[in-house]
C-alpha cells in the first residue's frame, strides 16, 4: 500500500475538476469559470476558519441574481457528482489493492471477516450454513422525487467510472491514455449539456420508472457479484456453497404502492406499477438468456439435457446445439411475457379499469412469483456431466436468484 492511500483519489478529483473546467470555459465562457474558481477559493479559506472570507462568500452569493446563480450552482453540483464517482472508484481500487497484499486480513464488513468472526465466537459451520441459507433480507425502495436521477445521466456517470478504471491501467500507451482522457472529457461535456430534471412534475409512474433505473443500472450487475462472493466464502468456511434456489437478498418497492399520503397512488396506478416491474424483470432476464445462448454453443450434452430437449419438443434441432435450443424456448417465453405486459400497459393507458382492459395472457407467458422448475434448472444440473464441462460467464444459479422487485404497500 502507498504511504498516502488517498493520493490517487485526490489525483482523480483534480483531473475531473480540470476537465469540468475545460467544459465550462468552452460552453459557458471564461466568466463563469473564473466565478467558480473565486467561490471555490473563498469557500476553501472559509472552511479553514476564516470568518471574513465566510462573510464575503455569503454576501457574494446572496447578491447573485437567479440567472447567474443557476449556472454557478450547476457547476458545483456537477463537480460534486464527479467527486462522488471518484470516491466510489477509489473504494473499489483500495479493495483491490488490499486483496493483492500477501497475507492480507479480511476487510472489516466483508463476508470473510463476518463469517470468521461468527465462527470464532463458537458458531458451528453447519449452523452458519443454515443461517445464511435461511436468511431473508428485503431492501425496499421508496419514492423521493428530489433524489431522482435521469437514466441518461446515470449511464454517463457509469461510463465516467469505467473510464477512471481504464485510466488506472499501468500498461496503457500514451495514445491509449489520451483516448481515455478524451472519453472522460466527452462524457463530462455531455453531462453538462443534459438537463438534470424534467420540465414537468413527475407523475407516480415516472417515479416508478426512475426507481427501476437502480435495478437496471446498478443492482442487476452488483448482486450477482456479491452472491458469488457469499457462495465462495460460504464454501470455504463450511464446505458447502449457496444452493441455487436460495435468495438471501430480495428487493421491494413502495413506489406506486404506498397509500400513506399520496392521493395519486390509486389501485390502477399500483397495478400498472406492478406491470412495469414485471416488464423490467422480464427484460433483464431476456438479456441474460440471450447472452447465455451466445456462450453455450457446445454440441455435446448429457443425456438428461437431451431428454429435457425432447420434453420441450426441440429434439431435432437440439442435436446440433442442445443448450442453445433449450434456452431458445426460455427466450420465447420471456418475449411473450414482455409483449403481454406491453399490451396490458397500452390497454390500461386508455381505460381506468385495467382488470377489464388487459389482454388475456398466453399460456406460459406471464411470470409467476414461485414458478415450477423449468429449462433454466436443466443446464445447471446437467452441465458438469458433459464431456467438456465449462463454467459460463453468466452463472445460471445467480440469474435465478436475481428475483424481480415486488411492489408493496
Amino acid at each position: 500500500m502507498p504511504d498516502d492511500p488517498h493520493k490517487p483519489l485526490r489525483d482523480d478529483v483534480r483531473l475531473l475538476g480540470e476537465l469540468l473546467g475545460q467544459v465550462l470555459r468552452a460552453h459557458e465562457g471564461d466568466a463563469l469559470f473564473q466565478q467558480v474558481e473565486h467561490v471555490r477559493a473563498l469557500a476553501k479559506r472559509a472552511r479553514s476558519g476564516s470568518d471574513a472570507d465566510f462573510d464575503t462568500l455569503a454576501t457574494r452569493l446572496s447578491e447573485l441574481p437567479v440567472d447567474a446563480a443557476l449556472p454557478l450552482a450547476r457547476a458545483f453540483a456537477h463537480f460534486l457528482n464527479l467527486a462522488n464517482i471518484a470516491e466510489q472508484h477509489h473504494r473499489v481500487r483500495r479493495r483491490r489493492a488490499h486483496r493483492r497484499e500477501p497475507g492480507a486480513t479480511p476487510q472489516p464488513g466483508s463476508c470473510e471477516e463476518a463469517f470468521d468472526r461468527l465462527l470464532a465466537t463458537g458458531v458451528t459451520p453447519d449452523r452458519l450454513y443454515d443461517a445464511i441459507c435461511n436468511l431473508q433480507v428485503e431492501l425496499v425502495l421508496t419514492a423521493h422525487p428530489t433524489e431522482v436521477s435521469r437514466r441518461t445521466l446515470v449511464q454517463k456517470f457509469n461510463r465516467i467510472a469505467a473510464a477512471l478504471d481504464a485510466h488506472d491501467e499501468p500498461g496503457l500507451s500514451s495514445s491509449e491514455r489520451d483516448e481515455v482522457l478524451t472519453a472522460l472529457l466527452r462524457e463530462i461535456m455531455a453531462a453538462w449539456g443534459t438537463a438534470e430534471i424534467r420540465d414537468e412534475r413527475p407523475e407516480v409512474l415516472d417515479e416508478v420508472r426512475a426507481g427501476l433505473i437502480v435495478f437496471e443500472q446498478s443492482l442487476w450487475h452488483a448482486m450477482p457479484s456479491y452472491l458469488r462472493e457469499v457462495d465462495r466464502v460460504l464454501r470455504a468456511r463450511t464446505g458447502r456453497g449457496l444452493p441455487g434456489d436460495v435468495s438471501p437478498v430480495r428487493f421491494g418497492s413502495w413506489i406506486g404502492g404506498d397509500r400513506d399520503g399520496n392521493p395519486n397512488v390509486t389501485p390502477d396506478v399500483t397495478r400498472r406499477a406492478c406491470l412495469l416491474h414485471r416488464w423490467m424483470a422480464a427484460d433483464l432476464y431476456l438479456h441474460e438468456i440471450e447472452a447465455l445462448r451466445d456462450e453455450l454453443s457446445m454440441r455435446d450434452a448429457a443425456g438428461a439435457l437431451a431428454a429435457l430437449a425432447d420434453e420441450q419438443g426441440v429434439r431435432g434441432r437440439a442435436g446440433r446445439e442442445p443448450y442453445r435450443e433449450v434456452l431458445r424456448l426460455v427466450r420465447g417465453r420471456l418475449l411473450a411475457t414482455r409483449q403481454w405486459i406491453e399490451a396490458s400497459l397500452e390497454a390500461s393507458s386508455t381505460t381506468a379499469d385495467l382488470t377489464r382492459s388487459a389482454p388475456r395472457p398466453q399460456p406460459g407467458s406471464a411470470p409467476q412469483r414461485n414458478p415450477p422448475p423449468g429449462p433454466l434448472h436443466g443446464p445447471r444440473h446437467r452441465m458438469p456431466t458433459c464431456r467438456r464441462p465449462i463454467l459460463p460467464r453468466r452463472s445460471m444459479p445467480v440469474t435465478r436468484r436475481c428475483a424481480p422487485p415486488a411492489t408493496t404497500s
